[in-house]
């Protein structure tokens, strides 16, 4: 079997239907869709799906975990050569994603990267994600670290698909309990990697949606604790790596998510009481982000954690307008 599809879902009865009508189109796969035990009507609509289908079936977990626990789970239960891992309120283009599939074994690929387009939910608009040129195989690092200098990574494994034995061969799953788990996984995976490659062709509509996981800035500050704990595991893995580029592209990104922590709580203009929680957040770890950025080995980077490290209030004043 070529493809493993791990499908999660939790409380998306309105879009689960419209990505397992694409994702029945694809071919030499099996389609794991990961039950994270929510309440609405998505598991009775994916039983329907497996009556239809043979090669989808339903895993169910025992309890709630979240994105990263419900990954897991399928990826435990997966047989492909490769895996995919698909968000529920998705549309995978199958086409494109065989052919992704199809040249990341031809040329033997750890891990192969693909483009995306945006899909508004509510007008159908669909837009273009970023540009990423297609490249010949090379390290993973060296990939990761010359879409870092162009400005072009994004860390969402949707985007890729992986060689499963690699993952295997690594101990490479997804960081459970915390938001922007790709994060975690993506640069991880491409350190590890010895062939990987950036193609051109869309394999995703990514659905622009307001209950979304990235929806949840203005409910919650959940999402600062994880920024700091995504930019510890990201500055202890750029340690163990030898000198050279990808080392100093991982740093940098790490100083970058560390800024972020304090450049979201003006751009997301977040309700008074979540910028309150917040900004508390950043002042009670301003030494440890703005380190991150002083430490980082960009000039331009460094310059913003400085200011980071005089002033939260005045790193907030400078970035609220901009």
């Amino acid at each position: 079997m070529l493809l493993s599809v791990v499908i999660p879902f939790y409380h998306v009865e309105k879009y689960i239907a419209d990505c397992l009508d694409r994702a029945a189109m694809l071919e030499d796969c099996e389609i794991l869709l990961v039950d994270d035990c929510g309440s609405d009507a998505s598991a009775q609509i994916a039983a329907a799906y497996c009556e239809r289908y043979a090669n989808m079936r339903v895993i169910r977990r025992e309890k709630n975990g979240g994105l990263s626990a419900a990954r897991n789970t399928g990826l435990a239960e997966a047989k492909g050569e490769y895996v995919y891992f698909l968000d529920s309120d998705d549309l995978p283009e199958p086409d494109a994603l065989m052919a992704l599939v199809r040249g990341a074994k031809a040329q033997q690929l750890d891990v192969a990267k693909a483009r995306f387009v945006f899909f508004d939910d509510e007008t159908g608009e669909v837009t273009p994600g970023p540009a990423i040129p297609e490249t010949d195989a090379m390290t993973g690092g060296a990939l990761f670290a010359s879409q870092c200098r162009a400005g072009l990574y994004e860390p969402m494994v949707w985007q890729c698909v992986y060689r499963r034995a690699f993952l295997r061969e690594n101990g490479l799953i997804m960081a459970e309990g915390l938001l922007f788990e790709d994060e975690l996984f993506q640069a991880p995976c491409l350190m590890k990697a010895r062939r990987a490659a950036a193609f051109e062709m869309e394999i995703l509509r990514y659905r622009q949606r307001a209950g979304s996981i990235m929806g949840s800035f203005a409910k919650s500050s959940r999402w600062c604790s994880s920024y700091l704990e995504v930019c510890r595991r990201l500055s202890a893995l750029a340690d163990t790596l030898e000198k050279g580029e990808a080392k100093q592209a991982l740093k940098k990104r790490v100083g970058q998510i560390a800024l972020s922590t304090a450049k979201n709580i003006p751009a997301y203009r977040l309700p008074p009481e979540i910028a309150r929680e917040a900004t508390d957040f950043v002042r009670k770890n301003q030494k440890e982000l703005s380190g991150y950025a002083l430490a980082c080995g960009d000039a331009k980077v460094a310059a913003q954690g400085a200011l980071l490290r005089l002033s939260v209030k005045g790193f907030l004043l400078a970035y609220q307008n901009r």
